[in-house]
């Protein structure tokens, strides 16, 4: 049996480090987990928690750098232990930020994912679609434990200078597997977790 996980968690590994070398995003997406995973599932979720540089709902101000905070719920009685999660940036009118960066808060780390601790980018240009995409696997680590509920990612653009005009975040699936998944193991199974977005913001002054 230990032998099936490990097969099970090294296939998610190599499918995520595959899919550093690819160029282009998927449109297989419409914010709610319909992004390569299937049905979302509601024991397991993924919120925008709050924004940095948002002076009101709805809301982002031009000229500095822009924070989400997501945060992760492992509602379940067991560890996961492969995670996959791509977030796309992009305006529906033509708005541009400067730069997308991805980054762990510190509330999940290298010691509970010891085989893969890894964030993608694809396409990032600052207009257009820009793809973070993280990617977490175990090998004897603890994954993510049940009951967990933290902000585990943040994703940080900027800076804006196109007032009027909208910035979006949603869920995406990124090239070649980077299927929006979290995985338990053979004897559980594997499930996309539901994603509040999409969220569009005004720029503003």
């Amino acid at each position: 049996m230990r032998k099936t996980v490990l097969i099970l968690m090294f296939g998610l590994a190599a499918a995520i480090v595959s899919c550093a070398d690819e160029d282009s995003t998927s449109d297989v997406n419409n914010g709610n987990g319909d992004n390569g995973g299937g049905t979302p599932d509601s024991l397991r979720t993924i919120t925008l928690d709050h924004v940095d540089g948002s002076p009101a709902t709805g809301q982002i101000t031009a000229g500095d750098s822009v924070v989400f905070y997501l945060r992760l719920k492992n509602a379940v009685a067991d560890k996961a232990k492969g995670i996959t999660n791509g977030f796309k940036i992009y305006s529906p009118d033509g708005a541009t930020w400067g730069t997308v960066a991805g980054d762990f808060t510190g509330t999940l780390g290298k010691d509970d994912f010891d085989l893969v601790w890894k964030i993608n980018y694809v396409d990032i240009d600052g207009a257009g679609e820009d793809t973070v995409a993280f990617s977490c696997v175990v090998m004897t680590g603890p994954g993510m434990p049940p009951g967990f509920d933290d902000i585990v990612y943040t994703i940080t653009i900027g800076p804006i200078s196109t007032l009027g005009k909208n910035v979006c975040v949603d869920s995406a699936w990124y090239p070649t597997s980077g299927t929006w998944m979290w995985a338990y193991g053979s004897e559980i199974g594997s499930f996309p977790p539901s994603w509040d977005g999409p969220h569009c913001f005004e720029v503003v002054e």
